[in-house]
């Protein structure tokens, strides 16, 4: 079942990076960018964080539809080695 491991540790990692993103937008990270070289930035932080949720939820319904045995994080090995 090394596949069934590897497809939901890469899921999990995923969701983790998403929802690290949206912690960082929430507590006041901004994303602003240029349409083209030479124009204004545009802040697009609530955009960009709205879209982040959305994909951050619809991912954690797909976890679990596809691994409903397994608990959120329960993750083994785990995602970070220590050293």
């Amino acid at each position: 079942m090394a596949g069934h491991d590897d497809r939901y540790i890469e899921i999990t990692t995923r969701l983790r990076s998403m929802r690290s993103f949206c912690d960082f937008l929430s507590q006041g990270g901004t994303v602003r960018v240029a349409l083209s070289d030479g124009e204004p930035f545009k802040d697009v932080t609530a955009v960009l964080l709205e879209r982040n949720r959305r994909e951050a939820e619809a991912l954690a319904r797909t976890r679990r539809q596809l691994y409903p045995d397994l608990a959120d994080e329960d993750v083994m090995p785990p995602l970070y080695s220590r050293h």
